[in-house]
């Protein structure tokens, strides 16, 4: 049994959005990822939170995003702190779609930049259950736990890597004695010293104790590099909780000996000269980019198949009495995004004429009890019924026409039969949320959300009142009288559910008992690839998302990975 599940190379690769002129080709962006600066930090329940910070520079256009894969588990996003720190000293929220066997990670709404950015990306996953730590055995019988992971591989190469590794075990302080270093007791594969500076200290956790943390510093990283950090530790060490598997016994590892200290900040260094990645072994991926003609035969059937179902299903849906909005597809595992703290927040500064349902979004209400809100809205306007609440169903009254974009968006977010369309109805709650941190980017929190306490105490009493209190011409009004009704009677749509996908996110997967917080720092990183979408991959990938996503995944899926990791230009 292997230590790890590493049997593939985890490759990211780059996309860079640019945006088309006649005067401006898409050659003449250049884009450098500078550097990776990772931090994972390390639960008891074998759970972890990553967070990469990528150094991006772009010059001679606007660059929008990039692709982020390779990972050895399925990400959860925590979209509250994913965003870019653009050039102009803002910060702007990302949009992540997952496109099955890799993740488009774009500045949201369209935004691009030129210059330089720090794109960060953080997400949760399950080691223990992942295989990435464990449980051997020494050659001399002494029962260990290991870890062995290792972060994304770019296609190109980086002046630095870093990752930080926090550990569930205190340390009297930031920084440790010659002495303290040396009594830690982990052990590593002669790989790991050989490729890294290593040093160690104390991250402050939020709980403001101090956690042990080992840094891995790689300088001049060539293309596709790898840093596969593979640590033993003794077995009660760690003081894990999480069920760990068994692993075959481990050879005798080395005792990990202090070497050159990895830098507390990384400096910059000579431009790198690149190394020739290994030749990818032939497999029957890699065979599509030197065979074009197996390449043909192969997608051309998908793509024409796909743009006949697009077709057909169009043709089928301009007979539906509801026309939807739009057709998208939110990923087969979508997580809610949740509000973002940014650090520019004026003290005091409130952010008024919110939508009840931003607010409730901001209050973080579970999605079903804001989708609730919406159809309260909906049904006191009388543009709606309820149908069944388990599973969510309406009926759409051909009384009134939607006047408000929520509205519309919300409505587009049910068939015809006005059941539940899982896809656009993450949409919705996507674009919400995008605005949301639009609105709130700089203001204070608290005070935005004590303002909305008092005013949602007061549409409680004005849903109780005889009559109505406030002009029914006000901002939303039939939305925060349902807002005030439901707040105050609880049992009102309980039992209302919507499909499985939009009830879980990153704070439902991350939440457990957990002993401490780690500390988060990370830093730059950056890659050059000259893409751009054309009309025809545009065509298709709507296509392909839109009318067949479920039909095609699967088979694309195993079919395209090995030829879709390796960062090829779009």
């Amino acid at each position: 049994m292997k230590v790890s599940p590493f049997n593939v190379v985890a490759t990211a690769s780059v996309l860079l959005g640019v945006q088309l002129s006649l005067t401006a080709p898409a050659a003449a962006l250049s884009a450098k990822l500078v550097s990776d600066e990772t931090t994972v930090v390390l639960r008891p329940d074998g759970k972890t939170t990553t967070t990469y910070r990528l150094e991006w520079q772009a010059r001679g256009g606007e660059m929008h995003g990039f692709y982020f894969q390779g990972e050895a588990f399925r990400p959860v996003w925590d979209m509250a702190r994913c965003w870019a720190d653009l050039p102009d000293g803002t910060r702007h929220a990302l949009s992540i779609t997952d496109l099955g066997n890799k993740f488009d990670v774009l500045l949201a709404g369209g935004k691009g930049f030129s210059g330089k950015a720090y794109f960060n990306l953080t997400y949760g996953g399950d080691f223990a259950n992942a295989g990435l730590i464990g449980r051997t055995t020494a050659s001399d019988g002494k029962p260990l736990v290991f870890f062995d992971w290792g972060p994304v591989q770019w296609d190109q190469s980086l002046k630095y890597r870093a990752v930080r590794l926090v550990l569930p075990v205190k340390v009297r302080a930031a920084t440790l004695t010659g002495d303290e270093k040396a009594a830690i007791p982990v052990q590593t594969e002669k790989n790991v010293n050989q490729e890294n500076k290593i040093d160690w200290y104390g991250s402050k956790g939020d709980d403001g104790a101090y956690y042990l943390t080992g840094l891995f510093y790689q300088a001049d990283v060539p293309a596709r590099g790898p840093q596969r950090l593979r640590l033993y530790f003794p077995e009660a060490y760690l003081s894990l909780t999480a069920e760990l598997a068994e692993s075959a016994p481990v050879a005798a590892s080395e005792e990990e000996t202090p070497r050159e200290p990895a830098p507390a900040q990384a400096e910059p260094k000579p431009a790198p000269t690149q190394a020739e990645p290994e030749p990818a072994p032939e497999n029957f991926a890699f065979s599509f980019r030197t065979r074009p003609l197996a390449a043909c035969a192969v997608f051309l059937p998908i793509i024409f198949v796909s743009l006949a179902l697009y077709t057909r299903r169009l043709a089928v849906f301009r007979k539906k009495k509801t026309l939807l909005a739009g057709m998208s597809w939110a990923g087969d595992a979508w997580s809610p995004p949740r509000i973002l703290v940014g650090s520019y927040q004026v003290p005091g500064k409130v952010a008024e004429g919110l939508h009840p349902v931003e607010v409730a979004l901001l209050m973080e209400l579970p999605l079903p009890r804001v989708a609730a809100i919406m159809l309260e809205g909906l049904r006191r306007q009388g543009l709606v019924e309820l149908v069944s609440e388990s599973p969510l169903q309406i009926r759409i009254l051909g009384t009134k026409q939607a006047e408000l974009e929520y509205e519309e968006a919300f409505l587009a977010s049910f068939d015809s039969e006005g059941r539940v369309l899982s896809g656009l109805m993450a949409d919705f709650f996507e674009s919400a949320i995008k605005k949301l941190q639009e609105k709130v980017w700089d203001c204070d929190l608290d005070a935005t959300k004590a303002f909305y306490r008092k005013k949602i105490q007061e549409a409680e009493a004005q849903a109780e009142a005889p009559a109505p209190q406030l002009a029914v011409t006000a901002p939303y009004h039939n939305y925060w009288v349902g807002y005030g009704y439901m707040s105050r009677h609880t049992d009102h749509y309980a039992s209302l559910t919507l499909p499985r996908e939009l009830n879980t996110g990153y704070a439902e997967f991350m939440r457990s008992a957990a002993c401490f917080s780690g500390c988060f720092s990370p830093g730059g990183t950056v890659g050059t690839v000259d893409a751009c979408y054309s009309a025809c991959h545009n065509a298709c990938h709507d296509a392909c998302h839109s009318a067949c996503h479920s039909a095609c995944h699967s088979a694309c899926h195993s079919a395209c990975h090995s030829a879709c990791v390796s960062g090829d230009a779009h």
